[in-house]
């Protein structure tokens, strides 16, 4: 079961900075067309680290986010389902993330222990090899699922109609005490 949560990125203050750490710039500020971009150091730059973070801000980590309750850490988000026409977890990418960003807002959808949910209301998502599985919003909703038992249906069929007790040869022998 897959549930929708916020990918929020928090910035932090480094001792130094490092290959692989993801900054976020702002494209066409005070247009239409602005957007958000995560983009990652390829290298250690060469100036000192306060130079550089006045430059291009802090750094930022992804955390996901369900009502105020951190559902994923940093380390933890790694697998991207592209879809049930494709059989492999890949791990996230950056253009995956900016690609969240930009086209659903931050929300992206996490795959949750259903009995958890279920039973007991809690939204732990299901990790595998350390690192939880996410996919674009609506991939795997339920209702998809729905349409394709409705679609073995005949329309001519019976099978909606309301249940008649006395029709039923299980109920047939219910009057007498023999089941007791």
């Amino acid at each position: 079961m897959f549930y929708t949560v916020e990918l929020v990125l928090k910035s932090y203050m480094p001792r130094q900075l490092e290959p692989g750490m993801w900054f976020i710039t702002k494209l066409n500020p005070g247009t239409r067309k602005e957007y958000t971009e995560i983009w990652a150091l390829d290298k250690t730059p060469s100036q000192p680290l306060e130079e550089f973070i006045t430059i291009y801000g802090a750094p930022v980590e992804p955390y996901l986010i369900y009502d105020e309750q951190v559902i994923a850490e940093p380390h933890e988000i790694g697998w991207w389902d592209s879809g049930p026409d494709y059989e492999d977890l890949r791990d996230i990418e950056l253009k995956d993330i900016n690609f969240i960003l930009e086209e659903y807002d931050g929300y992206v959808d996490i795959q949750i222990d259903e009995w958890d949910f279920a039973h007991e209301e809690e939204l732990n998502p299901i990790i595998y090899a350390e690192k939880v599985t996410l996919c674009i919003p609506g991939t795997y909703d339920e209702d998809d699922d729905d349409e394709w038992e409705d679609e073995g249906d005949d329309e001519g069929d019976d099978d909606d109609d309301e249940y008649d007790e006395g029709k039923d040869p299980f109920f047939d022998h219910m009057d007498d005490d023999s089941w007791k």
